[in-house]
């Protein structure tokens, strides 16, 4: 199967500046509220970014409501496949070191 990009959902709080900025850096969309979630979803006669962004916020609307109830951040990260390994190692690196401040809560090929 041919994938074009990996889609993390990863989830943070109490971290510092340099640390959000890191892991928002691929960022295609921040979720701090639950407003976020339900007044973003447009689709219009283009498949772009933002169509596929609502496409991941119905996959993974269940998990983001959990932790931002929990105080989280959640970022939605679009990574090309191609280049996605060492991204996604740093991040794993991260979410091991940091323990419950940094989590990556989904993590899909498509």
């Amino acid at each position: 199967m041919n994938y074009k990009y990996t889609i993390l959902a990863v989830a943070y709080k109490d971290v510092e500046p340099e640390i959000e900025a890191k892991i928002s850096q691929y960022s295609i969309r921040m979720i701090d509220e639950t407003d976020d979630l339900v007044n973003y979803c447009t689709y219009g006669r283009q498949f772009d970014q933002d169509s596929r962004v609502c496409i991941y916020l119905e996959w993974y609307q269940n998990n983001i409501l959990k932790y931002l109830s929990e105080g989280y951040k959640i970022v939605l990260l679009e990574i090309p496949y191609n280049s996605n390994e060492p991204i996604v190692k740093a991040l794993e690196n991260v979410d091991i070191e940091l323990g419950d401040k940094v989590l990556i809560i989904e993590h899909d090929n498509v």
